[in-house]
């Protein structure tokens, strides 16, 4: 290559492009997150020198093509790679500049042509009395870069100029504020403003009009000091308001009244009547004005005055779907206006109107509709819920498409998309009182296909450079095979096995205000004393079926059992099982309201110890948290305030508060009876299930009679039988409210077979095992490992090897419970088991147990010993402080796709592999610490050839997963690709991990040393792909909506042991091996 040719094609440039462009997406999804999105598209995704840079980097895969001479036939499945590469970027760039997409909103029984555009616009229409021209054709987004104290060189303005006959109309803005809210600032000069509260459903709100100012407001229009016929005109004469409806109406003064009182009915009625349409009236103050439906108030006088307009909090629910406001000059010939429009996506009406060099401007920021050839009409909509519960489990769609007047017929649901005319139609959503559909719109015939195309290639290249002669990787196996005459053959099919990644269980939420006025129920009962129920009778009510909050149906035992652990953290208490500890909690709640059986985290500090009672073990009573004067939560002040804090914000304190009221919430509960959801609502299409108390939209307190009369049946049963110490009548009639069950429920409760397997599963706690098992099998191994090493040629080198393999076989069969421990959750959830958080750590650290089997070379113990420690921290993670909820958890709507088994799975096994690249990585890095023999350099060759073969292996099924993810998002939603942080820090562990494999390619970065301590490092991204997105950032696998959590004091812990394990090993490096 010439000298230019290296500068620019060069596989060291290519190895610095990849990383720019990594680092690139990295910054823009946190810009995004403290921002917002047009604010990252503008600065890096739509940026031009993020589009070069792109497209330098596939003009190298093309250049790589002739350079490496991949059209050889022992090279096709590179050339297959690169190719699939170069064909996705292009079906990318086509998306990108030739495709729209958008949402189409219909009521049920109505018909639409219309596409809402996700794009936005500034639209302008002009008219001259004669002829409107509308200018829409250009969208523009406006971002954090068109504020008006934005410096360069990030300053953006919109400029445009329109051209209507012989005259030029120019807009260009001047400030633009995103979620914009307003308050009034009062000043003694300045425009006069009048203020208009109106009241309806969405309560009372504060609205402003100036001087000369046309606004719709609360949907009629208002003029102020302008009469234009057709608005409610509100004209100054001296101190008063004069008014004058376009249409009839009614007034009701509160004059003379108390404050939301009435007090004076006479007087009411005097000062109440009917306001006529077209008359000049004197409005009264405080006086209620009802004109078309709208209800509104003028409180007081106009006054002099400014509108502050400020931005909202992006993280705050009430604030995100505020409107963005821009700021616009509007000049034509010598006149000139400023005009502020409020708007943004989904916003497709004009919002102001200004007359200028006598033309008439209507400006509106946001979509535009665009018209469809054809129509749809919505037939019907439905919304399915899962089984007792306001839970959607999904939502569907039936349409008719009208087309030259030929009607088809068609089913839209999630997860199955209609496909017209080039069109797709998606199942997006739907109106909040579920009264039609709202479907994701999506047109891009070439891009797809071409994408699709380059999916099609990527993945056989992948399949063919696993298995294919001469490739890296079948080197990597050879030079293994040099190493040791005994050789394991590699398995890659494990890529095609499924796997796990899922978002964080749903946690249940309840509210125990109302139950805790009777507060009175525990001073009534208490004769029990906390007597044990019988152990046989236990097993029985944990067979009995119960219905949880979020509409799964399970054994008392497993419901029993989740309970305890949030409000105990333990699953005994003391001598009694869950069961046992919750039928007596119903019994006798008299006796547990002074029981320290509430747990509070050490992590709240000695204050919040003080305030809740808790003993030296670190429990505390329900009566130690509960006001017996009021019934209500003795911490209810300290917990609004720590609860209305940012997470970010949240102190040790704050967090355990708000961790002890939920369980003392849940406690309560119990005791009210609201868990005990056991008798089916007979012929209910919902099937819900009921205690004998519940709470319903219109009560917050309801008593059910049929359920009462089966629950207390039993209790009082069960109260005799404790006394007399026979269960016969007992047992009788529990079996009775399972056969009720089994006759009003026959349809969605398990089998016997099923729950049997169920309650085998709780008690077995297979995972905890495990982890202790594999904590002790993985520090084992790598005792044996380095005693292998260091004791090469002694004697008992010998026996370190039989007992390697005695050790090797022990984690085989803790794999294979592992495996059946899945299985049996799989089938007792009935969907794959990586869900949520749980499942899917557990199932990556299966993956590093099997990844370190799979490539463990018949002497080196440090492999499979690798593997159970990724295991060990994976499955300390979910049992240990961080306790993740093991609570199996119904899907969301989204979620109940093949996609979930092929997709998830896939990807999160790949995360197997990198963990054991980097413990590995962090073996080797030890090892050259070590003074080097013979023995530790082949130990050394060996496991670096081993961690890039785990390093391969992960990327081939982290890229395969995510770009299955873009064909499961495109076929959900209607796009591949949307820079959620999510999927783009997937693909920035890709570009990470394939730069670094390029290494060996690249001089000077090609030693073992440089590859091990890369591979330690790269393993932060796959732990932020997995763990920090879904806390720090905001996007669609999200759990914390961009509220960053405080930083877990391990991350900076193991950043700095491995900056020391760097740094001595470098050092080490140099000194022992740069001299051979």
């Amino acid at each position: 290559m010439t000298r230019i040719e290296r500068f620019f094609f060069s596989t060291k440039t290519m190895t610095a492009l990849l990383f720019i462009f990594a680092c690139s997406m990295a910054v823009a999804t946190f810009v995004e997150n403290d921002y917002d999105t047009p604010t990252a598209k503008m600065l890096i995704y739509n940026a031009k020198w993020f589009e070069i840079l792109m497209l330098w980097i596939i003009i190298i895969f093309v250049f790589n093509i002739k350079i490496y001479q991949l059209t050889k036939k022992e090279k096709w499945p590179i050339l297959i790679f690169h190719i699939a590469f170069i064909l996705i970027f292009l079906g990318g760039a086509i998306t990108r500049y030739l495709a729209f997409e958008g949402q189409m909103p219909i009521k049920e029984g109505e018909t639409s042509n219309e596409i809402i555009s996700d794009l936005t616009y500034i639209k302008v229409n002009i008219n001259d009395g004669v002829k409107s021209i509308t200018y829409d054709q250009h969208p523009y987004t406006m971002s954090y870069f068109n504020e008006k104290n934005t410096r360069w060189p990030f300053k953006r303005n919109f400029r445009e100029s329109y051209a209507f006959d012989k005259k030029t109309v120019k807009i260009k803005s001047l400030d633009y504020i995103p979620l914009v809210k307003d308050s009034i600032q009062k000043t003694t000069s300045g425009h006069k403003i009048l203020t208009i509260i109106t009241t309806g459903q969405s309560g009372r709100e504060n609205n402003y009009i100036f001087n000369g100012e046309i606004k719709t407001i609360g949907g009629i229009l208002f003029s102020f000091n302008n009469p234009v016929q057709g608005t409610v005109q509100l004209i100054e004469k001296g101190d008063s308001i004069m008014i004058n409806p376009p249409l009839a109406g009614q007034y009701m003064s509160m004059q003379g009244q108390q404050a939301g009182v009435v007090t004076d009915t006479a007087l009411l009625a005097q000062q109440s009547g009917t306001i006529k349409a077209n008359e000049l009236t004197s409005l009264g103050f405080r006086t209620l004005y009802t004109i078309n439906n709208t209800n509104f108030i003028i409180p007081n006088p106009a006054f002099a005055g400014k509108i502050v307009y400020y931005s909202g909090d992006k993280s705050n629910m009430t604030d995100k779907d505020l409107l963005s406001m821009v700021k616009l000059e509007i000049s034509s010939g010598n006149e000139k206006d400023t005009v502020i429009v409020q708007g943004g996506k989904g916003i497709t009406a004009y919002s102001v109107k200004t007359n200028i060099n006598r033309l008439e401007i209507a400006i509106g920021y946001g979509s535009k509709l665009i018209k469809t050839p054809f129509s749809l009409r919505c037939d019907d909509f439905k919304l399915d819920r899962y089984p007792g519960s306001n839970n959607a489990s999904s939502y569907e769609s039936r349409v008719t498409v009208i087309d030259d007047a030929k009607e088809t017929p068609h089913h839209i649901y999630m997860n199955n998309v209609m496909d017209y005319s080039g069109y797709r139609f998606f199942q997006a959503s739907y109106f909040p009182d579920e009264s039609g559909t709202i479907l994701s719109v999506n047109k891009d015939w070439w891009g797809t296909r071409i994408t699709y195309t380059g999916y099609f290639f990527l993945f056989p290249g992948m399949f063919l450079t696993l298995f294919r002669k001469r490739t890296h990787i079948w080197k990597l196996n050879q030079r293994l095979k040099d190493i040791h005459r005994k050789v394991v053959v590699l398995i890659p099919v494990i890529l095609m096995i499924s796997f796990a990644n899922a978002q964080n269980s749903v946690q249940e939420r309840i509210d125990t205000s109302h139950a805790q006025k009777e507060v009175e129920l525990f001073f009534k009962q208490g004769e029990l004393g906390g007597k044990a129920i019988s152990t046989n009778h236990a097993d029985k009510f944990g067979h009995l079926l119960v219905q949880d909050f979020q509409g799964r149906i399970k054994p008392m035992d497993t419901h029993t059992l989740e309970l305890l652990r949030k409000i105990y953290k333990k699953d005994k208490y003391e001598l009694l099982s869950p069961v046992q500890w919750f039928l007596s909690m119903q019994l006798d709640p008299a006796y547990w309201f002074v029981q320290p059986m509430i747990y509070v985290g050490k992590k709240g500090g000695d204050e919040l110890a003080k305030e809740t009672g808790a003993n030296a073990d670190g429990y505390t009573t329900f009566a130690n948290l509960m006001d017996t004067a009021t019934g209500e939560f003795r911490l209810q002040n300290q917990y609004k305030a720590s609860f209305s804090k940012r997470k970010a914000e949240q102190s040790n304190y704050d967090k355990e508060l708000i961790s002890v009221t939920e369980r003392y919430n849940i406690f309560g509960n119990i005791i009210y009876g609201y868990f005990t959801k056991i008798i089916p609502v007979r012929n209910d299409p919902s099937h819900t299930w009921r205690s004998w108390v519940y709470s319903s939209e219109n009560n917050p307190v309801a008593l059910d009679s049929a359920a009462y009369a089966f629950i207390a049946l039993y209790f009082n049963d069960v109260k005799q039988s404790l006394q007399t110490g026979n269960w016969e009548n007992t047992n009788e009639i529990l079996a009775s409210i399972s056969n009720f069950q089994k006759t009003w429920s026959k349809d969605i409760i398990p089998s016997d077979t099923k729950v049997n397997l169920e309650i085998l599963y709780n008690h077995a706690n297979i995972f905890l095992w495990l982890m202790v098992t594999y904590s002790l099998l993985g520090i084992s191994m790598i005792i044996l490992g380095f005693a292998e090493v260091l004791s090469s040629g002694s004697k008992i080198n010998h026996a370190v090897r039989i007992l390697t393999k005695v050790l090797l076989g022990i984690i085989v069969l803790a794999l294979a419970v592992q495996v059946v421990g899945l299985g049996v959750r799989w089938y007792l959830s009935g969907h794959a088991p990586w869900s949520n958080g749980y499942e899917a750590i557990i199932f990556i650290s299966s993956i590093g147990v099997l990844a370190g089997l799979l490539l463990y070379k018949n002497r080196n113990a440090f492999i499979p010993a690798a593997g159970a420690l990724v295991a060990m921290i994976m499955m300390g993670f979910a049992h240990g402080g961080s306790m993740l909820d093991p609570q199996i958890t119904p899907l969301e709507p989204v979620l109940k796709s093949y996609w979930l088994m092929v997709h998830v799975g896939i990807i999160t096994s790949s995360y197997g592999f990198f963990g054991l690249s980097a413990l590995i990585s962090i073996i080797s890095l030890i090892l050259f610490c070590i003074k080097p023999t013979a023995k530790i350099q082949n130990s050394i060759q060996e496991l670096t050839i081993v961690n890039e073969m785990a390093a391969e292996i992960g990327l081939f099924a982290l890229t395969i997963g995510t770009f299955l993810g873009g064909i499961w998002a495109n076929e959900s939603w209607g796009r591949y690709w949307s820079w959620d942080p999510k999927e783009t820090w997937a693909f920035i562990s890709i570009i990470f991990y394939a730069t670094i494999l390029h290494f060996r390619m690249v001089p000077g970065l090609k030693g073992k040393w440089t590859f091990n301590v890369a591979g330690m490092w790269m393993i932060w991204t796959i732990i932020f792909t997995y763990f920090g997105v879904n806390y720090y950032l905001s996007g669609l696998h999200s759990y914390a909506a961009g509220d960053p959590m405080p930083i877990p004091i391990w991350i900076p812990v193991t950043a700095v042991m491995m900056l020391v394990l760097s740094v001595a090993s470098y050092l080490s490096e140099r000194k022992y091996y740069r001299k051979q």
